[in-house]
């Protein structure tokens, strides 16, 4: 045998007596950490609830199923405590993966008990889902009596799973008539007498004062009371800094005053006259780049844009361009006296041109004689070139647009030299290299004409008049945006870094800035604050605090959720431990954008909150088919609510949705007749989407107010008039929807917010009136026994045509008129009479007026002229 021979034999000898040793170390360590392995189980094994008895307790349990059996008795396990039952285990399991890999290599078998244990701990989320159902049977079963009897009626199934969740975040998504408030008085009352919460570590929030005393009225639990948003705020900073501030109650009394006052500020009131000018014009898409908004305008050339002065005779103006809409205003400052388009002097028709209409005739007096001077206003650039998309309109082109308009411009002045009258002219292209009032003026002065040049009191007062209900509107715009500001948790910078648009940027900083400063320095001036500077003070707070502790958190109408609130809120519960947060609401009623409620906070709670559960109670307990099936068609149209099946409580019950056409004439008629055939036991809602749709009906019957409530007497009986909004939680046995017609006014409305407020408004979701639907859906789903929808015949509104004729609804039926948030002026008024006495279409009206054809017939109606 050679030396290598025996060296390899020996290495051979020595591996195999190392193996055999080394297994035997393994086997031994196996014997000794499956013995010790239940034991480490138990040890490391997280704190539980006190459910357990003395023999449990004594009970040792060798794998994670055991203890969650046991150990966890009747406790529902919280994602939170899930992933600190985990991490519990982590170790364990860690080291036992890593004996089983090291005896693998010797050919060991790992034991049943470690084998149990790393399937048990890699199936941790499927075993605590199947722990908390079994308990969650338990809890419904041991609690049945309970749920039976804790309210009036017997608490549903849905809601009985609502209440007995321990996530911490719960949502629950109630729908109209399921019991939401039954679920939470529920809620507070299976805490407080079977789990044995102490009433003062429950935090009840509502968001109106009458709710939340509702709510406290409801518990009957001494100790328990329910808070608004403002209440707890102001009650937290009183019992943090010892002195409870003082709150501003009128707060637009205080917008109104500085606004007044800084109107003499002469800068303040030319921003003001500049913004009506220059910036004030519906039609404008500001959003867009001024080569875009020449083709929108191309396409809109039907349409007209208002002038912010009325002509010398005070009849409203509507020209062609915004630059004519300048010159109007120009003339106006100049105490120029003026009609627009009025016909020339001299018959000049023939074959070829019609009746000659000059842009602007301007009227003056000289020599004790009155003598006319026309005005024209060329839409041409420097080089006397028309713009491009003059060619894409009349679908020509733009060589044969030019000598088109050149023709047009010739044979003008060739008019005027024949009748030796004269004429005057402006450009775009003065636009660009003149202030036009300054060009205007040395033009009417060349041509003699005297000008008065007005103040900017002056114009102001001509723009806005005082106490006007112009005036009125804008000052409510500006407290609308520093409302809306503030309860965003903005500033005025972070608004100016993200406004792109040159009109937004204007009324921000020209306008709204100096108000809104003077605003907070009035207030500190005054040592007082706003309701929302109470919430964004108690949230600061609480986040460099903890001034009070709760166990669980329960908010009402939750869908109203605005974002100072969400801070509030979540600054609230993340105490130590973070207290348990129970929210209620339904985003199919979530109805107050306006006031600056966020629906995205309600439908991606768990992208604000965390890991949440979510719950739904879907059985209405106020009305029943078709109108479930109906209501739930309607708004789920809408791919942004979330989904529901919603079921009637009693399936033989019914309740009707019907519609009824009226005509004008007879409008007050058809209600006193459906009054007339609802038994007189029976409780009847009118509702209106706003609060002067009873107009018609304070003529016909007379009007009673009692507190707070308004009602009609109609038939000898009196009936209630509520808008939608307010009608909101509210119930009665027959519901007459008024007004539910194609109008600015209508129902939709087809009133937009201002664009600047998207700057501090939610993002609404995309969906034609998102809002309006849901408003919509509110209002039908009022009544237990029959809603009656009434709209005018000539004009059902888009989500009458949705139910009655769905054949008719396409893309278009949901757009706007450009001119839909215009008001009717006087000025208008007369302007219309104007053109029906002369026999115009409705359709011609429309177009020269820049209106809708339902928008021209339902003010002609409201004028007694149809």
């Amino acid at each position: 045998m050679t030396l290598f021979s025996i060296i390899l034999f020996i290495c051979i000898l020595f591996s195999i007596t190392g193996y055999i040793y080394l297994r035997k170390v393994y086997m031994h360590k196996l014997e000794i950490y499956d013995k010790e392995i239940a034991n480490k189980i138990v040890l490391q094994s997280p704190d539980n609830c006190d459910t357990r008895t003395n023999q449990e307790e004594e009970a040792s349990f060798d794998d994670i199923e055991a203890i969650l059996q046991h150990s966890l008795y009747q406790h529902i396990i919280s994602r939170n405590e899930e992933n600190i039952f985990t991490s519990h285990f982590q170790s364990i399991y860690n080291e036992t993966c890593s004996l089983i890999h090291k005896l693998a290599l010797f050919h060991i078998e790992p034991t049943a008990r470690m084998l149990r244990f790393i399937n048990d701990f890699e199936s941790i989320s499927s075993l605590v889902k199947q722990h908390n159902d079994e308990v969650t049977k338990v809890l419904l079963e041991n609690n049945r009596d309970f749920f039976d009897h804790c309210l009036k009626y017997p608490l549903d199934e849905q809601q009985r799973r609502s209440i007995i969740v321990e996530e911490d975040n719960c949502l629950v998504i109630s729908s109209a008539g399921s019991g939401k408030t039954s679920s939470i008085v529920g809620k507070v009352k299976y805490l407080t007498e079977c789990r044995g919460i102490a009433p003062e570590r429950i935090l009840l929030i509502s968001y109106t004062n009458k709710a939340a005393a509702e709510l406290t009225e409801r518990m009957g639990i001494s100790g328990m009371r329910g808070y608004t948003f403002h209440k707890l705020a102001l009650d937290l900073i009183g019992k943090v800094t010892g002195e409870k501030p003082s709150i501003c109650e009128n707060t637009d009394a205080v917008f109104i005053k500085i606004y007044q006052d800084l109107l003499s500020d002469k800068k303040f009131q030319e921003a003001i006259v500049e913004y009506f000018i220059d910036y004030n014009t519906e039609e404008n898409d500001w959003e867009k780049h001024k080569q875009e908004r020449r083709e929108y305008l191309s396409e809109q050339k039907d349409t007209r844009i208002k002038a912010v002065l009325p002509d010398m005779d005070g009849n409203a103006i509507f020209v062609k361009s915004e630059q004519e809409q300048k010159i109007c205003f120009a003339l106006s400052s100049l105490g120029i006296k003026f009609r627009y388009e009025e016909p020339y002097e001299h018959r000049v028709a023939d074959e070829m041109h019609s009746q000659y209409k000059p842009d602007f005739s301007i009227h003056y007096e000289k020599d004790g004689k009155t003598k006319r001077l026309y005005l024209e206003h060329f839409g041409i650039n420097e080089h006397g070139m028309v713009p491009y998309w003059f060619a894409k309109d009349k679908g020509i082109s733009y060589e044969e647009a030019n000598k088109e308009y050149g023709d047009g411009i010739t044979w003008k002045k060739a008019v005027h030299d024949k009748f030796k009258t004269k004429m005057i002219s402006t450009s775009s292209a003065d636009f660009h290299y003149y202030e036009i009032r300054d060009k205007l003026q040395m033009l009417l002065n060349d041509a003699g004409v005297p000008t008065c040049i007005k103040t900017e009191d002056e114009l102001y007062s001509l723009i806005l008049p005082k106490d006007s209900k112009k005036e009125k509107s804008f000052i409510r715009l500006i407290v609308t945006f520093s409302s809306l500001l503030k309860s965003s948790c903005k500033t005025i910078n972070d608004i100016l870094s993200t406004a792109v648009d040159e009109r937004s940027r204007f009324i921000i900083k020209r306008i709204f800035q100096p108000v809104y400063e003077k605003y907070i320095e009035v207030l500190k001036e005054q040592k007082q604050i706003d309701f929302t500077d109470a919430i964004l003070w108690a949230t600061e707070i609480c986040q460099t605090a903890k001034p009070w502790s709760y166990d669980y958190i329960i908010v009402d109408e939750f869908q109203d959720i605005s974002v100072d609130r969400y801070h509030f809120l979540k600054a609230l519960r993340n105490g130590n431990p973070p207290a348990k947060l129970y929210c209620v609401g339904d985003d199919w009623q979530s109805i107050y954008r306006f006031s600056g409620s966020d629906m995205a906070l309600f439908n991606q709670f768990a992208n604000y909150f965390g890991y949440t559960e979510i719950c739904k109670i879907e059985t209405t307990y106020r009305f029943g088919q078709p109108l479930v099936s109906q209501s739930s068609e309607f708004i789920q149209r809408n791919n942004a609510q979330i989904r529901k099946s919603i079921r009637p409580f009693n399936p033989l019950e019914k309740t009707e949705l019907c519609f009824i056409s009226y005509e004008r004439n007879r409008y007050c008629e058809v209600v006193e007749k459906l009054v007339a055939s609802i038994p007189s036991e029976k409780s009847i809602f009118l509702l209106g989407r706003y609060s002067f749709d009873d107009y018609y009906l304070s003529y016909a019957f007379q009007g009673k107010k009692e507190g707070e409530r308004f009602y009609y007497i109609i038939n000898n009986r009196k009936i209630e008039f509520l808008t939608v909004h307010k009608s909101k939680g509210l119930e009665a046995d027959y519901v007459i929807l008024l007004q539910c017609n194609k109008d600015i006014y209508g129902f939709p409305s087809q009133i937009s917010d201002d664009p600047v407020l998207r700057h501090v408004l939610t993002q609404s979701d995309q969906y034609p009136y998102g809002e309006e639907r849901r408003l919509f859906y509110v209002a039908i789903t009022r009544a237990k026994v029959k809603t009656i929808v009434l709209y005018d015949k000539r004009f059902p509104s888009v989500f009458v045509d949705e139910f009655i004729h769905p054949e008719r609804i396409t893309e278009e039926s949901y757009l706007k008129h450009p001119n839909a948030n215009k008001i009717w002026s006087r000025g208008e008024d007369r302007y219309l009479r104007t053109l029906y006495n002369e026999g115009k279409s409705i359709k011609d009206i429309a177009k020269k007026m820049g209106r809708s054809q339902t928008s021209i017939v339902m003010c002609l109606g409201k004028l007694g002229l149809e």
